[in-house]
């Protein structure tokens, strides 16, 4: 295995996670806006996997169907962001989108016709939190990252997984992946935003949280 491909260290794992919490608490305040409730929010777990995913993933089962805003990393860092949802929380999301618009309070863009098929929802989710997230690790890290507008598609994990590894050439070994509990009146609702920098933006991402690291500690 190549320096390149090389799995990022515990700390660096640990410092990663640090910034999600940060990102994480900005995202609480954005979506309670754009769903007109209460929020909270349980730290945020960060995990390594592999691109290859298991039957005991914390995703869930590769062969079940999630709904997936998909969105490309771009700048200093390059690769894929998904956010993840997995069916049961999709509905409770979309359900939520649905009572925010029928109070009149929001008015975001998305019809609550048919809640069963309108995922713009996720897809405003996901560009929130994808939004907040690099945020935090360009005020941490000093990276200039961006990401471009959302795709959502409905299909397997490993499918959609999949997808994205062929466009970075199958050269990604591993995936960053933060988990996300959300409290809505006692109500769990989990997300997950899977980070896939390209093989090499691993060093590029290393290297600034070793800076970032140290500046810290003067």
């Amino acid at each position: 295995m190549n320096n390149k491909e090389q799995l990022m260290s515990v700390e660096h794992i640990d410092f990663l996670a640090e910034m999600m919490n940060v990102g994480a608490g900005n995202a609480v305040t954005a979506l309670s806006q754009l769903l007109d409730v209460e929020m909270d929010l349980k730290i945020p777990v960060v995990h390594i996997l592999p691109a290859v995913l298991g039957e005991s993933s914390i995703l869930g089962q590769p062969s079940l169907p999630v709904t997936c805003a998909r969105m490309n990393m771009v700048g200093e860092v390059t690769g894929y962001l998904h956010f993840i949802v997995q069916s049961k929380d999709t509905a409770s999301l979309i359900q939520l989108a649905e009572l925010a618009t029928q109070k009149g309070e929001k008015r975001h863009g998305w019809s609550s016709s048919n809640p069963g098929e309108d995922f713009s929802v996720i897809a405003e989710i996901g560009n929130i939190i994808s939004g907040v997230y690099l945020t935090a690790i360009h005020d941490f890290c000093k990276l200039n990252i961006y990401h471009t507008v959302p795709t959502v598609a409905t299909d397997m994990i490993q499918a959609l997984l999949d997808e994205s590894l062929i466009n970075l050439s199958r050269q990604v070994r591993h995936l960053i992946v933060a988990e996300n509990e959300f409290i809505v009146k006692e109500k769990s609702i989990k997300t997950f935003m899977m980070i896939i920098p390209s093989a090499e933006s691993i060093k590029i991402l290393a290297d600034s949280i070793d800076k970032a690291k140290m500046s810290y500690r003067k």
